[in-house]
């Protein structure tokens, strides 16, 4: 996964090129304002695309990493929450039921993220237990405000 995210990367150096095929292309057909225009909208859709890809591509990698620690530690059922930003990549796991095995997981899941060739993506990785699936959505209220507090926080320490 790691080469097909770096060819990715490269990949995505090619976009002035299919822009300027698009606009030699288009330019005898449609006129040179047209053709300019197009060639623009093809570069720069084909940079947006392989950004989203490559990111795409990091994050389900990220969450396979964090399920594989899960299950080598723990049968304990978990949702895995993946939020791609600019910035990085924020990783949610949500356990239902296993309080009790939330340190041994949180443990694996932090081993298995230091090995992780995508680690510098990961901007923020948050792991908490839920009594049931019903509760996902008050869950995700508590975690976003902890979020939000941290990110000021960590703003306000930056001045």
């Amino acid at each position: 996964m790691e080469k097909t995210v770096h060819v990715i990367g490269k990949l995505k150096w090619l976009s002035p090129v299919l822009g300027l095929i698009m606009y030699v292309c288009t330019a005898e057909s449609f006129g040179q304002l047209p053709a300019l225009v197009l060639g623009g909208i093809a570069c720069v859709a084909f940079w947006m695309l392989m950004i989203s890809e490559k990111s795409r591509l990091i994050g389900a990698t990220i969450a396979s990493e964090i399920r594989q620690a899960i299950t080598e530690t723990t049968e304990a059922e978990s949702i895995i929450e993946i939020k791609r930003l600019r910035s990085g990549i924020i990783a949610r796991v949500y356990l239902i039921g296993s309080r009790e095995k939330a340190a041994l997981v949180n443990r694996a899941v932090a081993r298995r993220m230091d090995q992780c060739k995508f680690k510098k993506y990961l901007w923020v990785m948050q792991l908490t237990n839920m009594p049931g699936k019903g509760d996902l959505r008050e869950t995700q209220r508590m975690l976003n405000e902890q979020l939000i507090e941290e990110l000021l926080r960590n703003r306000r320490e930056d001045r």
